[in-house]
């Protein structure tokens, strides 16, 4: 495989650069995901194990490229500081991926803005505004993976991107459940569509398509993860976070026009949520009254045992 996308290798990076940049990326993890000293040299102790090796490809439009414990960038790329493309490679190398399927590749995308410490940016993509952190063909499913992010949190995502493990897979299984599966494939399923718009004839229909699988997604991403927090709440201030994100949540939504779907949902997961406060503070106020009445038997029996003696 090497052998047919490399035409020529140009150098290796010496180590100490390859240091220097495995240190920069390291601690943009640390700082994004909140990663402890310990957990900094593991990183920075794979990412320095790394290879970078400057090539031409035979394939003048290929620019990138990694397999094993080796990355390879065209000499056209400038690659003595950060660029989205090294950072990109990185968290493939980390995570073993070689060819990524459209959901993972688009969560590396994702991950690469975060660690780049880009802003977001609103754009038009098939007439829908969304907010992405990437323009072009993987713009709609990084909206996605934002979104689905947003409200089940970056922990294991990060764990994931990182250390190669399935805590982001297992979160995914546990808020989506047996969806999960489905879930991916109609990622993969937009992505191919969205290749399609530029191949095929008749773009309205492919267009069409991206549209209707798109808003599908977001709203399935909305009611199985508001499902699950609800699963999940047992104190009030669980109750005013899910609210919190339930606003937020529509400034990452996208749209084409009114978003109907967003409030008809909006409503009936605040109704959701506004039952469960008063059973929560129903429950609250009578753990409260159990206590003070268990406190005053205490107190009863204290006086009673203290007179005795």
């Amino acid at each position: 495989m090497e052998e047919q996308m490399i035409k020529e290798i140009i150098e290796e990076i010496p180590q100490y650069k390859v240091n220097k940049i495995a240190n920069e990326v390291a601690r943009r993890i640390v700082n994004v995901f909140k990663k402890t000293e310990e957990e900094y040299i593991k990183i920075l102790e794979k990412l320095e194990k790394a290879k970078i090796i400057i090539v031409k490809f035979a394939n003048e439009e290929v620019t990138h490229y990694s397999n094993n414990n080796t990355l390879y960038f065209s000499s056209k790329m400038y690659i003595n500081s950060l660029n989205p493309n090294l950072i990109l490679e990185y968290l493939h190398y980390l995570s073993n991926e070689i060819n990524p399927a459209p959901f993972k590749e688009a969560l590396n995308l994702y991950i690469t803005k975060l660690l780049m410490q880009d802003l977001k940016e609103r754009m038009e993509i098939h007439d829908i505004f969304i907010v992405s952190l990437i323009e072009g063909n993987y713009a709609l499913l990084v909206n996605l993976i934002m979104q689905i992010n947003f409200l089940i949190g970056l922990k294991e995502c990060g764990n994931s991107a990182i250390f190669g493990n399935d805590e982001y897979w297992d979160k995914l299984e546990e808020v989506f459940g047996g969806f999960t599966e489905n879930l991916i494939k109609k990622f993969n399923m937009l992505y191919e569509y969205q290749i399609d718009y530029y191949t095929n004839e008749d773009m309205y229909e492919v267009d069409k398509k991206i549209k209707a699988l798109y808003f599908e997604l977001q709203n399935e991403i909305m009611d199985y993860c508001f499902n699950y927090l609800l699963k999940n709440i047992n104190n009030l201030d669980k109750i005013k976070e899910a609210k919190d994100k339930l606003e937020e949540l529509q400034t990452l939504r996208g749209v084409i026009e009114e978003d109907k779907d967003f409030v008809e949902r909006k409503d009936k997961i605040l109704e959701k949520l506004n039952r469960k406060e008063v059973d929560l503070s129903k429950s609250t106020k009578k753990n409260a009254i159990a206590i003070r009445y268990s406190n005053k038997i205490l107190e009863f029996f204290r006086k009673i045992f203290s007179f005795n003696h």
